[in-house]
């Protein structure tokens, strides 16, 4: 197995092997967005439309009204930019970023939405079909994984546009803020 040394820095570590990368997943953890990785998330956080904002969260948003949602998550990007003094064009090309991530949340959102509605008809029927739930259940893994393929290509896009230094600032700044080590 030849080694083509893609994905490596100087220590020979692979990117994907190192910590700052895994780590670099909370430099998106300003876009609003990025809590649809899961459905978990989506009940907690609001992206199904209940809980994390209110009645209405952030999912229910995406579908009423994209541009809000989209404003929405610039101002958090810009709010975590603004600690690793990101140039107007880095917090420019991370508001496009998250504006294309919410584009492309959006028909996740709906389907999650649609499934929500078929397991309360499913249940509401005199025989439960468990066949009928477990399928939907397996479609609602499929859109977890999904938001999640989103997620980290967006994570991998902000990345490329920050510098190793922003990196590692943006990853202490949402450790601060998440409280963890």
């Amino acid at each position: 197995m030849a080694d083509t040394n893609q994905g490596t820095q100087a220590g020979g570590t692979p990117l994907w092997k190192r910590r700052s990368f895994w780590l670099g997943g909370g430099v998106l953890a300003a876009l609003a967005a990025l809590v649809a990785v899961t459905p978990r998330a989506w009940a907690l956080h609001g992206l199904s439309g209940h809980g994390g904002h209110g009645r209405h969260g952030f999912g229910a948003q995406i579908l009423k009204d994209p541009e809000a949602a989209k404003r929405h998550a610039g101002m958090a990007v810009e709010w975590a930019l603004r600690g690793v003094d990101a140039t107007d064009e880095q917090m420019q090309q991370a508001k496009r970023i998250a504006e294309r991530l919410v584009d492309e949340l959006a028909p996740v959102v709906a389907k999650h939405r649609e499934h929500r509605k078929t397991i309360a008809r499913e249940l509401a029927k005199p025989e439960i079909d468990r066949e009928a739930l477990e399928q939907l259940r397996r479609q609602e893994l499929t859109l977890a994984d999904q938001a999640s393929k989103l997620a980290v290509a967006s994570f991998a896009d902000l990345g490329e546009v920050l510098t190793p230094q922003q990196r590692q600032e943006l990853i202490a700044f949402a450790h601060r803020f998440h409280g963890t080590h």
